[in-house]
């Protein structure tokens, strides 16, 4: 079997050519490295060989790169780039400041965010806001591991005394009808058995929590239809066909259309909503976190 074969850049030549195209001579890079110009030269020649081009001109007794020379040294500065990176890594064990914000949301929280939340940490410069939906305990495990900056969940419970948290707003849930309905708001939320009702399937976090409002009410609407797709409640409530109950997102969607209206809200199923992160000023978590408030404050005034 034939032998792999790769060909592989000398590293050492690559360093030297590097430096000389940083200091823009050979002398430069004699003094600067403490070996003599003939050593940076027979550096840079095999390198050169190596590559079958030239890498620099020669003029006037000054260095210029030539284009594959320009070439050459846009992928030598990533390399050294990365070779340092890693040196930081795995000998000195540090961590890299984070390119992006990790924000992690709770599958129930999924269904009722506001993004409009998150909007003042775009304000922040060099911030790509990731947003990853997990189970309450994993995303704590992930934030203590600082995998994740930033949690939105509906209760600070159970948090360690290492974590920072507060409460940002509530979420909310609303009864939605087409306008002809509109009797039905004297009443609320008994006046609900009175009116056709299309719910959440199984697979619905509200599903279980409405169920349970209407049992401790004593409300029995006629169910007639089941669905998760917000564009379907929208086409059901718009047309008449039946109220529907929404999380304030879908509420604020929905109702942009003038032909329905919030039969009211169901203030039972109200939670609220926390944002969690590292208790450190200088953690990213921290700082997005004091950015929504501070944005959140400004806008009450």
């Amino acid at each position: 079997m034939e032998k792999y074969r790769w060909d592989r850049v000398n590293f050492s030549h690559l360093f030297y050519f590097y430096v000389t195209a940083m200091e823009g001579s050979i002398k430069g890079t004699a003094e600067r490295l403490h070996v003599s110009q003939p050593t940076v030269s027979d550096q840079i020649r095999l390198l050169e060989d190596f590559f079958q081009c030239e890498l620099f001109e020669r003029r006037n007794r000054a260095l210029f790169l030539t284009e594959e020379g320009r070439l050459a040294l846009e992928y030598a500065q990533r390399l050294f780039d990365i070779s340092r990176e890693m040196t930081r890594r795995v000998r000195h064990k540090e961590r890299l400041p984070k390119a992006s914000l990790d924000i992690g949301l709770t599958p129930y929280m999924s269904q009722y965010f506001l993004y409009e939340t998150i909007l003042p940490i775009f304000e922040m410069k060099d911030v790509q806001v990731n947003i990853i939906e997990q189970e309450r305990h994993i995303l704590l495990a992930e934030l203590e591991e600082e995998n994740i900056d930033l949690v939105f969940m509906i209760n600070n419970d159970g948090l360690n005394s290492n974590t920072f948290s507060q409460e940002l707003g509530a979420n909310r849930t609303y009864a939605l009808a087409h306008n002809k309905f509109k009797k039905f708001k004297n009443g609320f939320p008994h006046s609900l058995s009175e009116v056709p009702y299309f719910g959440h399937s199984q697979s619905s976090f509200l599903k279980y929590d409405i169920d349970l409002f209407f049992g401790q009410n004593g409300i029995v609407p006629r169910l007639v239809g089941e669905g998760d797709d917000l564009d379907l409640f929208e086409l059901v409530t718009a047309q008449g066909v039946a109220f529907t109950i929404v999380s304030e997102v879908g509420k604020n969607r929905i109702c942009r259309n003038k032909s329905v209206m919030v039969l009211g809200e169901l203030e039972a199923l109200k939670t609220s909503v926390w944002g969690v992160a590292k208790n450190d000023p200088n953690a990213p978590g921290f700082k997005a976190l004091s950015q929504i408030i501070r944005g959140k404050n400004e806008k009450k005034y």
